[in-house]
């Protein structure tokens, strides 16, 4: 096995492994932002159901871009 094989490989296993995280960061993140303006601004509940939402969105569309990042690593 090449060394650029080896480390090509060992990318690519930090990238898929770091989709996890960014899957509960966004969501979490989304919590905390929801929360401070909710108590704020005395908004309703919503705000931060809402905000865990776009969160969550946020967390796919990361993992969806990480994934087409390791793809293009992996055929070249």
């Amino acid at each position: 096995m090449r060394k650029e094989d080896f480390y090509k490989g060992v990318k690519t296993v930090g990238f898929v492994t770091f989709i996890p995280f960014m899957l509960a960061a966004g969501p979490l993140s989304g919590y905390f932002v929801g929360d401070f303006l909710q108590k704020k601004f005395n908004l309703s509940s919503y705000v931060v159901l809402f905000s865990v939402a776009i969160g969550f969105i946020a967390g796919v569309m990361e993992m969806v871009r990480i994934l087409k990042a390791v793809a293009r690593m992996n055929r070249k």
